[in-house]
């Protein structure tokens, strides 16, 4: 056979996306090697030959100018965020007088009390930058190897979550959320962080190794965030590896746009919700939920639209009344009187 079939599946990625930046994970040759000298453990076998057939090139995901009306955008939906926001849109910036305008940013730390909506301003991040999310829930880590992999000794041994990311990335820099950082755990013998202290230096990250696969994989342009409810908590070698930000808590008068904010990303689940409920919630339910942490907005909306739905499906477009959200029974729990007032 001759021409393009006669050409490996890298020449042909090549082609592709010349003028692409772009990254290689690992080193396919020692990789393939792997797979044909593993002959102990179908699990571990089955890991890399996965890994391979991902391919070893990544594309990198540059800056473009228009995230910075993005970022605008973001803002006014969650001002809460705003020292976070103003922090990417630098590293947005820097991005774009690179040559290659590859988005960078240092790991992040978003740090603030719970239920004021860190978690949420990380996935609504990620989908208005356009960049796939990956999240790590870190209070249920209680071992390295949840991110590092583990011994193809062990029984049920398997890869990371990290090198499980990058492998289903369409990207070589996508974003990964360590949720709740703080509440990492491990033992004398396992320590949570353990794989942190590596994976957050760039220098250092271009060689991990994670346990399972056994073979270094670039981790060097993953875009971390981790949130924290209390940063004091980290060792201090994995705090100084971060960029510490905190979320403030909302004021009163923000959290009407939150609530919009939320509302509508609720709507957007579903094409037939957003067809039949009103597009915006009135005044008298934003009042309703001013002194409400952005957590809790979600639920009690999310409710409340199930509660108009069964009460008013008959109307062409159903609103949400402050009577659908269950309020008395929420006042009982401490995220009411949460917010700051203005």
């Amino acid at each position: 056979m001759n021409g393009a079939c006669d050409q490996s599946y890298d020449e042909l990625w090549h082609l592709a996306f010349e003028s692409v930046p772009t990254i290689e994970l690992f080193d396919s040759i020692a990789l393939q090697k792997a797979v044909d000298a593993e002959s102990s453990n179908p699990a571990r076998r089955d890991a890399l030959s996965r890994l391979l057939e991902s391919g070893k090139h990544r594309r990198l995901a540059t800056a473009r100018s228009e995230m910075m009306n993005t970022l605008d955008a973001l803002q006014r939906r969650q001002p809460n965020c705003a020292k976070v926001i103003d922090s990417i849109r630098r590293q947005v910036a820097l991005s774009l007088l690179a040559d290659s305008r590859v988005l960078r940013w240092p790991p992040l730390l978003l740090d603030g009390p719970p239920g004021i909506g860190k978690t949420y301003f990380a996935r609504t991040l990620a989908e208005a930058l356009g960049f796939p999310l990956f999240m790590v829930n870190c209070s249920s880590v209680t071992a390295s190897f949840v991110l590092g992999g583990n011994s193809p000794s062990w029984g049920g041994s398997r890869p990371g979550k990290i090198v499980e990311a990058l492998r289903d990335s369409s990207i070589g820099n996508p974003i990964i959320l360590l949720d709740e950082v703080d509440k990492l755990r491990g033992d004398m013998r396992f320590d949570g962080y353990g794989p942190l202290y590596q994976l957050l230096e760039e220098d250092t990250a271009k060689t991990f190794e994670d346990e399972h696969i056994g073979r270094p994989v670039d981790a060097s342009r993953i875009l971390w965030i981790a949130t924290s409810n209390n940063f004091d908590l980290l060792p201090e070698a994995i705090r100084s590896r971060f960029d510490t930000l905190t979320i403030d808590t909302p004021l009163s008068g923000h959290s009407s746009v939150i609530a919009q904010s939320v509302y509508e990303d609720l709507l957007a689940r579903e094409e037939g919700w957003r067809r039949r409920f009103s597009a915006r919630l009135s005044m008298d339910v934003k009042r309703a939920l001013s002194a409400v942490a952005p957590r809790e907005i979600r639920r009690l909306l999310t409710g409340a639209m199930g509660q108009a739905a069964m009460a008013r499906s008959d109307q062409k477009k159903i609103r949400v009344r402050v009577e659908d959200l269950n309020l008395e029974s929420d006042r009982a729990k401490a995220g009411i009187g949460f917010l700051a007032r203005n």
